[in-house]
């Protein structure tokens, strides 16, 4: 079993609103399809989709129609969805659940102060997008559980939340706690974790709002269960208005410990962009070199002896 998490940076194939803007550039859209078919992944995780037409367009329209989609809306302003492909060819039935109408029980301290000083009610906040929840089932049985997320990103339009980190920290909690519901409601059956974390979670690098990972959960980094070198962990690159060079991994496949023991080192880690011959290109240097890649963040691939 491959499995593949990749945020395709705004995969929209359809005019969401006015102008061309909303509309990925057809390039970048055959060179996010061709990568795919490259990985070649029973199931690819995707996130920032624009929306199931969008998936059900590229999927018929550059990848031959090979998969079945799955993708349920979530809280996204922007309309950027996690979806999934799943490979026609593998053997097994899919449900897809939402959490987006879940309470995360949190809220910003002026929220607090404010039901303290005047009692103004408390707000429900959500994820910011979703728990995108794929259900596997093998002969009518559940055989495998993901969790698929893109955390609160780094943004804090309405300055409330420095780098939107009580947000992610309070989405970070709710997963792990659903997570490890899922563990104890289905004994035996693997729950990976994946997605989009907006931060550091690395176990030697972890930034504070990700530590219930680690202290909470069973969960670990498919890169730290294949030792991978830190230097090729980075799955994200950044440049900052001097210029200068940010590499980080933002992309995570977290896994269960029953599944440490059946990864396939040489097939999994970080994928590295190809040109049209099949040439792996390097890091990219600088600003232009980011741009003219198919999306701002590469891919993450696991291969597991299933």
């Amino acid at each position: 079993m491959k499995l593949c998490l990749y945020n395709v940076e705004n995969l929209f194939l359809l005019n969401q609103g006015p102008g061309e803007g909303y509309k990925k550039p057809l390039d970048k859209i055959e060179w996010v399809a061709r990568t795919i078919r490259e990985i070649d992944a029973d199931i690819v995780m995707l996130v920032e989709v624009g929306g199931l037409t969008s998936l059900d367009l590229f999927n018929s329209r550059y990848l031959s129609d090979n998969y079945f989609t799955a993708l349920l809306p979530g809280n996204s302003d922007r309309g950027i969805e996690m979806g999934y492909l799943i490979h026609k060819r593998f053997a097994r039935f899919h449900q897809i659940v939402s959490h987006k109408t879940l309470n995360l029980n949190f809220n910003y301290p002026h929220e607090l102060m404010e039901n303290k000083n005047t009692g103004k009610a408390l707000k429900n906040h959500r994820f910011s997008r979703d728990i995108s929840e794929l259900r596997l089932l093998k002969d009518g049985q559940l055989d495998m559980i993901i969790l698929l997320v893109h955390l609160k990103s780094k943004l804090d339009k309405e300055g409330i939340d420095f780098n939107g980190t009580l947000r992610r920290k309070a989405e970070l909690k709710k997963l792990v706690e659903i997570y490890n519901q899922r563990r104890l409601d289905h004994p035996g059956v693997p729950v990976v974790v994946a997605g989009d974390f907006n931060g550091q979670a690395q176990r030697q690098s972890v930034d504070p709002e990700f530590a219930p990972l680690y202290e909470e959960s069973d969960l670990e980094d498919v890169l730290e269960v294949i030792k991978e070198a830190p230097e090729r962990r980075f799955s994200y690159f950044h440049f900052n208005r001097d210029f200068v060079r940010e590499a980080s991994q933002l992309d995570y496949i977290m896994l269960p410990p029953e599944l440490h023991g059946l990864v396939e080192k040489e097939e999994s880690g970080i994928y590295h962009y190809r040109d049209q011959h099949g040439v792996v290109l390097p890091y990219p240097q600088d600003s232009f070199q980011r741009y003219a890649l198919p999306s701002d963040h590469y891919p993450v691939v696991v291969t597991l002896k299933i």
